[in-house]
């Protein structure tokens, strides 16, 4: 496998695709954290726009951590009894690389968790990489992440 297969998560999601693997938005929110200290912007939001801004300390603390949320490792890197995914031990387990490899992943119930957010996004990219392979799923495929809609 080449470095960009690993950054396939077991459930089908590709971490290369991800906010918080990539850290950017966590970036960007120490960035603004750092100018909003920089210019001291909480006297000034509390002075001239306490009104507009009364909840200025909320939304700091906010900021501060949204600009926490990047992941360290993907979830193949992390230490075996680091996580408490069920579909990653699922697939450790049984010896997967992911879960296309199992008969029952379109129907499997570990998927529950993460359909709030993702939607049918894992079920949909672990077909196409059942159909394509990973290496060109990955440089040709349409990777989904928030249940978007493949077109035909």
């Amino acid at each position: 496998m080449n470095d960009n297969t690993k950054l396939l998560a077991y459930c089908g999601l590709y971490c290369g695709d991800c906010a918080g693997y990539s850290g950017e938005i966590a970036d960007r929110a120490k960035d603004l954290k750092k100018v909003i200290e920089k210019y001291k912007f909480e006297l000034t939001a509390k002075s001239m726009f306490s009104q507009k801004l009364k909840d200025y300390d909320d939304f700091f603390k906010k900021l501060e951590f949204i600009s926490g949320l990047k992941c360290p490792k993907t979830c193949r890197e992390r230490e075996i009894d680091s996580t408490n995914c069920e579909i990653r031990k699922c697939c450790i387990g049984k010896g997967f690389y992911a879960c296309y490899e199992c008969e029952d992943f379109e129907t499997c119930e570990k998927f529950k968790a993460l359909e709030k957010l993702h939607k049918d996004s894992c079920v949909k990219n672990l077909k196409a990489i059942k159909e394509m392979g990973i290496t060109n799923w990955i440089t040709n495929g349409k990777r989904l992440w928030f249940g978007s809609k493949v077109e035909d």
